[in-house]
């Protein structure tokens, strides 16, 4: 029954009334160390503002940008209380409403762990409990090469007393709860100043092969976990509020030993070429860039991206692997979808050279629809680049067919009937080896 006196008391305070700008409302929750233990320390407290659809406008390429909002401390008990006001969590306007997204964590310890949730709330609400995670990352020589070993991912927060999971009317119309967000697993790999590789639902043991490896030096492995949930208070004679959030555990960096493999199409060029020079998708360098600017699409209402990138080896060759890192497309928004690599000598006449079916989600999870919003937000950790949960970029790593040497080959993606064509949006990287 921890907290559900008080939030009663103040929900029944305000009972009746309006919450007025200059109201207080209160997160309570408690800071835990890594055994489960009580911990007293310090909190720090955020909060960005999306103002792509306020005052009247839609700015894409306006994004959340989280600034420090104040700060507080856990008891011996690791019980705390942050005081918000309330005008500070929303922004409005003759024309919009815009809520703020606050978020909570403790500095990193010692070992580099942490933890932190970010949230939209309504009212008075009790934050999940922030524990950080023991993941026990190591680094280990297997007989296929590095090899990462983890704990398992810690299950998801538990809805405190006061609360309880939202509700939502199933097929046949009946109210039912919300299942638990299950926790997800990942490891990413990183380069310099960008992901090597990064494993969705990853399971101990992991082993990246040496072709993920490539021949990248100064890579460090890491994993990470989120989870997300919506939680419901209905205080006796108060109004309800609630909490939407994204909670995330993350390790410090283990580094990996370098790998080996320099792939055929290093320094191959490409089209089409988002800039003049050097292919960036060939280049080794990682970063994820556009197949093609908006300074270079060809009008108003026309399409993003290209039809396909077509890359020019240095000499003809067999290639029997792919590596693809970091690509988004246009039908990542789909259930399922097709990458197909193609081969030539000529640049006219193409044959397969591997064509794989991607399952970007399942369309029957219904955890993906119900936490859409609590997930909203990707750049939420102020600790890590963003883990992309929905429609995230695609890492492929694959064997290929074919016998005939070719010179060029050509990458696109189709619907999953093979026929329905999409666009590639960015890449970063296509690696091919013999």
């Amino acid at each position: 029954m921890r907290h559900l006196l008080p939030l009663s008391l103040l929900a029944l305070l305000a009972s009746g009334c309006e919450r007025m700008p200059e109201d207080s409302v209160f997160l309570y929750g408690r800071l835990l160390k890594e055994d489960g233990s009580p911990q007293a320390g310090s909190l720090r407290v955020e909060r960005a503002l999306n103002r792509s659809f306020v005052d009247g406008q839609y700015n894409p390429e306006v994004d959340w940008n989280f600034e420090p909002y104040s700060e507080g401390d856990s008891q011996d008990s690791g019980d705390f209380t942050l005081e918000i006001v309330y005008g500070d969590t929303y922004v409005e306007d003759l024309y919009s409403y815009a809520s703020h997204r606050f978020r909570v964590y403790p500095p990193l310890d010692a070992d580099g762990n942490g933890v932190f949730v970010a949230f939209f709330f309504q009212d008075d609400v009790e934050l999940p409990a922030l524990r950080p995670w023991t993941s026990g990352l190591a680094v280990t020589s297997g007989p296929e090469g590095p090899t990462l070993s983890f704990a398992p991912a810690p299950p998801g927060p538990e809805v405190p007393p006061a609360g309880r999971q939202r509700e939502f009317y199933d097929n046949e119309g009946n109210v039912v709860p919300r299942p638990p967000s299950t926790t997800m697993p990942v490891v990413q790999l990183h380069g310099a100043g960008a992901l090597v590789w990064q494993q969705l639902q990853a399971a101990s043991p992991w082993v990246p092969s040496p072709y993920v490896l490539e021949d990248f030096q100064g890579v460090e492995a890491q994993v990470r976990a989120l989870s997300a949930d919506e939680w419901y208070f209905e205080p006796l004679a108060a109004q309800y509020s609630s909490v939407t959030f994204r909670m995330e555990w993350r390790s410090p960096r283990v580094a990996v030993p370098p790998g080996g493999l320099t792939p055929i199409s290093r320094g191959a060029g490409c089209s089409a070429a988002p800039v003049d020079g050097a292919c960036p998708f060939t280049d080794g360098k990682l970063l994820p860039r556009d197949t093609l600017p908006e300074s270079q699409q060809p009008g108003a209402g026309s399409d993003f991206g290209v039809e396909a990138v077509s890359f020019t080896l240095p000499a003809p060759a067999r290639p029997r692997r792919l590596v693809v890192r970091a690509l988004e497309t246009t039908l990542g928004y789909t259930p399922r979808m097709r990458l197909v690599l193609e081969g030539s000598t000529d640049a006219v006449s193409w044959a397969p050279l591997g064509d794989f079916p991607i399952v970007n989600y399942d369309e029957k999870d219904r955890n993906r629809e119900l936490y859409s919003y609590a997930l909203t937000n990707d750049e939420d950790s102020p600790f890590d680049a963003p883990i992309v949960v929905f429609n995230g970029p695609l890492f492929l790593d694959a064997p290929l067919t074919g016998d005939a040497p070719v010179r060029h080959v050509r990458l696109r993606v189709t619907g999953e009937d093979g026929k329905t064509p999409g666009r590639l949006l960015k890449l970063a990287e296509l690696s091919l080896f013999e």
